[in-house]
Parts: C-alpha cells; sequence; structure tokens
C-alpha cells in the first residue's frame, strides 16, 4: 500500500468483558447517551477490529480508555500493552487517570512504563440532564487539585484528551491557555448533540472560542453520539465546519468502534470522512487521514 492511501483510527476501544470490569457495559446501568447498550455488550478484540474494517486501509490506532475499572487505571494499559505485543494493536495508548486522584503522580508513571501510552483522557462532560451528565461536577477544569493532577502530563510528555459539550468550552479554552505545552485532542467534533438551528449555532460559536488555543485539535468521531439516526447528508456538513475551524493541521478522524457500531457501520463512517475532505488538496487530506494523528500521538 502507497503511503498515502493508509489511515490512521485515532480513536477506538477494545473490550472483553468476559474477564475484565467496564461499569458503564453493565446491563444494571440506565441508557445514557449512547442508548441501549446490548449490541456492543460483548468482546470486542483486534480480530474482530481488524474483520469490522477490512478492505478500508487502517494501518494504525489509537485507543482511548473504555471506562474500564476505575479502581484500576493502569489495568487497562497493562492489558493493552500485552494485546498489542501479541497482536500489533493497538499503535498507540490513552489511558484513563482521575487528575484530582492524591496519587496521580504514581499512576502517571505506572502509565507512561509503558512505551505505547501518549496521554490520559477523563471524561469532563457535563449536563443538567442526569442521564448525559459523566463528570462529578461542571467545573473540574477549574479545580486546583485537577488543575495540579493536569500540570504533570507536560512533564511525562503525555497528551490529554479532551470530551465535553459546548457550555464547557470555554473553561476547556482557559486551561489550554494555561498549559500550552500540553497538547489536548478535543473527542468527537465537540458532541454536538443539540442538532437545532440554536444549537448548532453555540456549537460552532464555541469551537470558534476554542479554536484560538493552538495547543487544542479535534477529531472527527463519534458521529452517532447524542444523534443516533445520523445521516452523511446532516453530518458532513458538520464535519466540514470544524475543518473550516480549525483548519487541516489540526483535525484527525476516529472511527469509534465499537461504540458507533451503534448507530451506523464503519463502511458509511469512512464514507463520511471522504466527503468532508473531498474538496481539500491532496496534502491536507492526508495530514487528516493520517500524518495529523502520526505527528500528535507520536506514531
Amino acid at each position: 500500500m502507497a503511503n498515502d492511501d493508509y489511515i490512521v483510527d485515532a480513536h477506538q476501544h477494545f473490550q472483553d468483558i468476559g474477564r475484565y470490569s467496564y461499569p458503564w457495559l453493565s446491563p444494571d446501568q440506565p441508557h445514557k447517551l449512547e442508548g441501549d447498550l446490548t449490541p456492543i455488550r460483548r468482546n470486542f478484540l483486534p480480530a474482530d477490529y481488524q474483520n469490522e474494517t477490512a478492505g478500508l486501509g487502517i494501518e494504525k490506532t489509537v485507543h482511548v480508555q473504555n471506562e474500564w475499572n476505575p479502581h484500576d487505571p493502569v489495568g487497562e494499559t497493562i492489558w493493552l500493552s500485552h494485546l498489542a505485543e501479541t497482536t500489533g494493536l493497538p499503535t498507540a495508548i490513552v489511558g484513563y487517570a482521575e487528575l484530582s486522584s492524591p496519587d496521580i503522580d504514581a499512576i502517571l508513571s505506572a502509565h507512561s512504563a509503558h512505551q505505547r501510552v501518549r496521554g490520559i483522557r477523563q471524561i469532563l462532560n457535563w449536563h443538567e440532564n442526569p442521564n448525559l451528565r459523566v463528570a462529578s461536577r461542571p467545573d473540574l477544569m477549574e479545580q486546583a487539585a485537577w488543575r495540579q493532577g493536569f500540570s504533570s502530563l507536560a512533564m511525562l510528555g503525555m497528551s490529554f484528551d479532551l470530551q465535553l459539550y459546548w457550555p464547557q468550552m470555554t473553561m476547556a479554552f482557559e486551561l489550554a491557555q494555561d498549559f500550552k505545552a500540553t497538547q489536548i485532542i478535543l473527542n468527537h467534533f465537540g458532541m454536538p448533540i443539540d442538532r437545532s438551528t440554536e444549537g448548532l449555532m453555540q456549537w460552532s460559536s464555541a469551537l470558534r472560542y476554542l479554536s484560538r488555543a493552538d495547543n487544542v485539535s479535534v477529531k472527527l468521531s463519534g458521529f452517532g453520539l447524542g444523534h443516533p439516526r445520523w445521516s452523511l447528508a446532516d453530518t458532513v456538513p458538520l464535519l466540514l465546519e470544524v475543518i473550516k475551524i480549525f483548519g487541516p493541521d489540526r483535525i484527525m478522524f476516529g472511527s469509534n468502534l465499537p461504540v458507533d457500531l451503534l448507530f451506523s457501520n464503519t463502511t458509511t463512517i469512512l464514507t463520511a470522512l471522504d466527503r468532508a475532505i473531498a474538496g481539500l488538496a491532496p496534502d491536507d487530506r492526508n495530514k487528516i487521514r493520517r500524518l495529523n494523528a502520526e505527528r500528535i500521538y507520536r506514531i
């Protein structure tokens, strides 16, 4: 395969629910943003991923923490590192840490001892609707203990995967400005779960504000989150808006498998990407398909 043909999937998940604990996948959990999780309440391992993406040209992946047992934050990294040694995937790992933990430096050091680890994600989504809420409070990014933990990322060369809703982007901009040495990657193109005209205007405006921070990039991923019946017609224009705001140097692609299999299939997800970047110059298409992810996640 020619170098300019392959894709880096910068956002995917593996899970072995027969052996490990994933509390969010428990049948006892109420339906949240993703809806009914029954179809993905199963093992999803490298062989399953390769079956889903066969023929689509994906050669490297970034595994983003999958809400593994939070009391064992490094356990997932240990498991994934072994998986990568035996199967070749994932190429890179974004682990989990509660950044306000009193043991944060030890946790981050334990993650960084594994050569494929590149960063951390702690989901920050806050919403007035409890079913759309993940974080423990709306203002974690402003809390001294949390920011102290965040400050340790740069010292270890770690990035931060940022998942939130648009009303939190002002806080995120201030965080990015205060920690300019830390690369921040906005997940799921800012999660525009309110697809009303007013909701999309507010999402776009917040994205423009956040884009002023040079150390923030964005993933085109999670197309069905909050909008399970997404279509190419209603989603590609939003991806075009993100590309317009951030520019091709700060955009990458993520499949969000297996979660987005709840809403679509991998071919359609890749078609959305292809249509969103079709009007760009070849070099810019390659940046979004692979080069930006390789640079930012150092793969």
